[in-house]
């Protein structure tokens, strides 16, 4: 097409941006002239238009005519035209445009008709254009053609992906009981160009119900045999040496759609690949190839670790997880820490096992990847349990100081919730959270501290009073404490001051002098809290009763609201008329209801 050529041509010599606009608005209107006085025009001519509509559209340029031109395309007997059709449906049309009503019929004659090449456009066409409107009604006469015994390989192949786009749209177009058997026939295929496209097509339906497909397990693991075992399959599927590690990965991902097989046959072919498998990789200086190996070999330990103890090959995975999580290569760390952290999850039984690479994965922490940091935090956060919590949290605590900003809100939560759900005794545990509120403020959110005051509230004098000694020491020895240990050191010193104020050096007067230190710098709802626990201290000691009175005068007239409020109650609360009800108001806290922690949801 001359006309074309000499119009990229044109647009390619422009010296700048001006002139082409120039150009491509003077084409624009000789086309839209052609299009409205040629009514007669010849398929070469519309479709030299319609082509050079689309570049200027691939440019950048809006385009808002030549639409019925490029529909009247798709009818065409010369594939040359049609595909021009076909083109500018993929680049021009997105699910919901009305004009996908006007095509269906042409593609739904395209897609039915014998001609292979203009069946194989409508599938295209199908794929890019997607919608569930398409789905509705396309959906039977492409598995029809799917399933169809004389449909040629090649065409098999894109009705098999159009069938599986046009399933993620609607999932009611794939019926199990109309269609599980015929497209499951397709997995005995020996061309591996359509086995590889059914076999993802059938990934795509498990992904969203397994029922009815069931049989797909034995011909996963049949074709598994086949390719792995057996070395049946063309030279032409070979990369580097791997025979079609992408379908082998596929089949591995079916199998885990389905409970551990019970079949005596299958389940010794089964363990027979995974051994294969496992046993049969080696790294090598070649990158791609170790990239397909590792690949294949991930997907097959993954399935080992679904079918848990009855996968003979799961020590020896164990093992080159522990090998994997060591090497240089940061790719294969990054893996074999996050399928190790799958490991624990799905298979506990495996913990002791896991811990014997504890030193490693605790090493991981500090690795300069924050990708490979996050997954060894998962990992270490997925093995602790009671007897190791107190060398993992205390190893956590160690990482916290030296940890960057992206990674320490999450490493303070997993530190919060371990401390808590594997706590031995519970003064360790209020040890613990004091040094997180300590050493990470800004990434201690409330609920951690909220957490802290309904324990302590709850079990009893003796850790009341630990835990009064520990924030009493701990703001002893901060000079700019933050915010979060300021109020639980107010909220504990409030509630449960007293079983402290008789010993040395923290006296009532004591506590509420280190505690007003800090108040002229606090935000106005830490002084607001302080406020509530200077009133208690003062309702229990009366020598303290003036100095918080002077305290609650000066608050008043404060410029926030909250505090303001306070302190004017505060000040009414402390007339003779109404002691009674002042003894109720700064009675003790109760116990709080016992639920599950906030802090682990």
């Amino acid at each position: 097409m001359r006309g074309l050529t000499v119009f990229i041509s044109d647009l390619r010599n422009c010296s700048s941006k001006e002139q082409e606009e120039k150009r491509v608005e003077k084409e624009m209107a000789h086309i839209r002239s052609k299009f409205t006085s040629d009514s007669n025009m010849n398929g070469y001519n519309r479709k030299k238009y319609v082509w050079k509509i689309l570049y200027m559209y691939m440019l950048g340029y809006e385009v808002d005519f030549g639409h019925m031109e490029a529909v009247n395309l798709l009818s065409s007997q010369k594939y040359s035209e049609k595909s021009v059709g076909y083109a500018w449906c993929a680049l021009m049309l997105r699910e919901g445009d009305e004009l996908l009503r006007l095509i269906i019929n042409s593609i739904r004659v395209d897609l039915i008709s014998r001609n292979d090449n203009a069946v194989c456009l409508a599938l295209n066409s199908i794929c890019n254009v997607g919608g569930k409107e398409f789905a509705e009604t396309l959906s039977n006469d492409v598995l029809k053609l799917l399933t169809h015994n004389i449909t040629k390989t090649y065409v098999r192949k894109k009705a098999a992906l159009t069938a599986l786009r046009l399933f993620r749209k609607s999932n009611d177009t794939l019926p199990a009981e109309q269609w599980a058997d015929r497209i499951l026939a397709l997995l005995d295929e020996k061309n591996i160009g359509v086995l590889t496209s059914v076999t993802s097509l059938v990934l795509g339906v498990l992904a969203v119900d397994s029922a009815g497909w069931e049989a797909a397990a034995p011909k996963a693991a049949r074709t598994l045999t086949r390719l792995v075992l057996n070395k049946d399959y063309s030279n032409d599927y070979l990369y580097y040496g791997i025979p079609t590690p992408w379908l082998q990965i596929k089949l591995l991902k079916v199998l885990q759609h389905f409970p551990p097989p019970e079949e005596h046959a299958l389940k010794l072919r089964v363990s027979e690949v995974l051994q294969r498998i496992v046993s049969g990789t080696e790294v090598t200086k070649n990158v791609n190839k170790n990239n397909a190996t590792h690949a294949v070999l991930f997907e097959a330990i993954n399935l080992s670790i679904h079918l848990g103890q009855s996968s003979e090959t799961l020590p020896q995975c164990i093992n080159l997880l522990g090998r994997f999580i060591s090497i240089r290569e940061a790719n294969i760390r990054y893996l074999g820490l996050d399928t190790m952290a799958r490991l624990s999850q799905e298979q506990p039984h495996t913990l002791d096992d896991l811990k014997k690479h504890q030193s490693t994965i605790l090493f991981s922490l500090k690795d300069p990847d924050i990708s490979i940091r996050r997954r060894a935090l998962d990992l270490v956060y997925a093995m602790c349990d009671t007897a190791t919590v107190k060398e993992t949290v205390s190893e956590l605590l160690n990482y916290l100081d030296n940890a960057d900003d992206h990674i320490k809100e999450e490493l303070v939560l997993k530190i919060a919730i371990l401390s808590e759900r594997f706590a031995s005794d519970n003064s360790w545990y209020v040890d613990v959270v004091l040094q997180l509120v300590r050493s990470a403020g800004d990434q201690v959110a409330d609920e951690v501290w909220y957490r802290i005051v309904q324990i302590v509230t709850n079990q009893g004098e003796d850790l009341q009073r630990y835990a009064a000694q520990g924030v009493w020491t701990i703001l002893n020895a901060e000079v700019l404490p933050h915010k979060n240990l300021v109020k639980v050191a107010g909220y504990v010193l409030g509630e449960f001051g007293h079983t402290i104020a008789e010993s040395p050096g923290s006296s009532p007067s004591e506590q509420i002098t280190l505690l007003h230190k800090h108040f002229r710098n606090a935000d106005p709802d830490v002084r607001a809290l302080l406020l509530n626990t200077y009133v208690k201290i003062a309702h229990t000691y009366a020598e303290v009763a003036q100095m918080v009175s002077e305290v609650m005068q000066q608050h008043s007239a404060a410029m926030d609201q909250e505090v303001q409020q306070r302190a004017a109650e505060y000040i009414s609360l402390s007339a003779p008329s109404l002691a009674s009800i002042k003894g109720t108001v700064l009675e003790m806290m109760p116990h709080f209801t016992e639920r599950e922690s906030i802090v682990s949801k």
